[in-house]
């Protein structure tokens, strides 16, 4: 059994189980089931996640590994978040320049706010800034250092890291097209968690076409002889 994946975790997660009486969901050997169906996917060939994992790899097992957070997650998360682009930026309401409101910009990979980014590895400005989190390294360090930091409340349960990483908690939203029923943005839908378990359920497809995957990972744990 994997140190960071005790039974007591194994019990919570691949058991039935909602939030604010959402759909239920588990962690099977094949991926995130919902309402008892097969994992949903993207479709195809898990071409995204291939592509993601053979061009950041080497940083994401390693950041992965330093946080004890399985790679499905911060794949997914890179997935969710951009598709791998590097350089990806986004600024929301109220934004007037990164010095004035760091907490309304997001930059690199994972799309972590820089306020967020300094507070998840306690740094100022002078080396968490916009270039930095360019460097896809750094935004892979940030995102599983975000998902790590958030351990306590969403217990590596992969609807509610998506949702958490997207909202900064997990919080009910009753909207009509939110089946998770969980916050996320846009506030109504539950578009964000659905894409997220889609790329998480094609790390799964992807390592059982591989023939295994990495130590840090759901599938080895689940699936491991």
């Amino acid at each position: 059994m994997e140190p960071w994946f005790p039974a007591s975790l194994q019990d919570a997660l691949m058991v039935n189980h909602n939030f604010n009486h959402g759909v239920a969901w588990r962690l099977a050997s094949d991926g995130v089931r919902i309402d008892g169906a097969a994992p949903e996917d993207t479709g195809g060939r898990p071409a995204t996640v291939a592509r993601v994992l053979s061009t950041y790899g080497e940083s994401i097992l390693n950041w992965a590994g330093h946080y004890a957070v399985p790679v499905e997650l911060v794949v997914a998360t890179i997935c969710t978040e951009t598709r791998g682009r590097a350089n990806a930026l986004r600024t929301e309401p109220g934004y007037i320049s990164d010095d004035e409101t760091p907490h309304r910009v997001s930059c690199g990979l994972t799309q972590t706010l820089i306020s967020t980014a300094r507070e998840c590895l306690d740094e100022d400005g002078a080396l968490v800034d916009r270039d930095w989190l360019f460097e896809p390294d750094n935004a892979i360090r940030v995102g599983a250092a975000y998902i790590d930091r958030q351990r306590a409340r969403t217990h590596l349960d992969p609807p509610k890291v998506a949702c958490a990483y997207n909202s900064g908690g997990v919080y009910a939203n009753n909207g009509a097209k939110n089946r998770w029923k969980m916050r996320q943005f846009p506030l109504g839908k539950g578009d964000h968690a659905d894409r997220f378990i889609a790329w998480f359920n094609d790390c799964f497809r992807l390592f059982a076409a591989k023939g295994g995957a990495p130590d840090m990972s759901f599938y080895r744990a689940l699936n491991s002889d």
